[in-house]
């Protein structure tokens, strides 16, 4: 099963770098550029909606590693849904700017459908105490959830921070599951 979720992450990473050419190209052509004004860290136009590419690569290697039996219906479905929701406000504010608490109120629904599908956060535990934390957990979820996104979507606009994070945060991910698969 290891070496199933290893291809599949390749697979996901090389559709990403091939899905990203393609969006670039796309963005470049039609005028979804975003221009430096004082604010902005880079000094040349830029390509918008890339993240299109790593959503739809991400959202399809899921749904294949469900139909593979790797990953639960629940998982897949926080992932798709929840990624899909977060992805489409995201590209349309790309196109169109859409107002923060429009992004707001969809990115809390993205995490709330998500910690619903999950189960909520886990019990907090404390020594030999656990401490459930009920309809609490999903506030602090959402709320963490959120931010979040939001830090993420403030790194997008530096070149590159959010590219590296993203490698970064999904190989951390990938091992830590890789060594969780063998500890079970």
């Amino acid at each position: 099963m290891e070496l199933k979720i290893i291809v599949s992450g390749a697979l996901v990473f090389a559709a990403s770098v091939l899905l990203t050419g393609v969006m670039r190209r796309f963005a470049l052509s039609s005028g979804l550029v975003d221009v430096p004004n004082p604010r902005s860290s880079h000094t040349r136009t830029t390509a918008r909606g890339g993240g299109v590419s790593v959503a739809v690569a991400t959202t399809s290697g899921m749904v294949a590693l469900y139909v593979a039996g790797i990953v639960s219906l629940p998982l897949s479905v926080s992932v798709v849904i929840g990624g899909g929701l977060v992805a489409l406000v995201g590209f349309l504010d790309d196109r169109h700017s859409v107002r923060p608490g429009v992004r707001f109120v969809v990115h809390a629904a993205a995490a709330l459908w998500a910690l619903i599908w999950l189960g909520g956060l886990p019990p907090l535990v404390f020594g030999e105490h656990l401490v459930e934390l009920g309809a609490a957990g999903y506030l602090i979820g959402v709320l963490g959830i959120v931010w979040v996104l939001n830090l993420f979507n403030f790194m997008d606009g530096i070149d590159g921070i959010a590219a590296t994070e993203a490698v970064f945060i999904t190989c951390a991910g990938a091992v830590l599951g890789l060594i969780a698969g063998r500890a079970s």
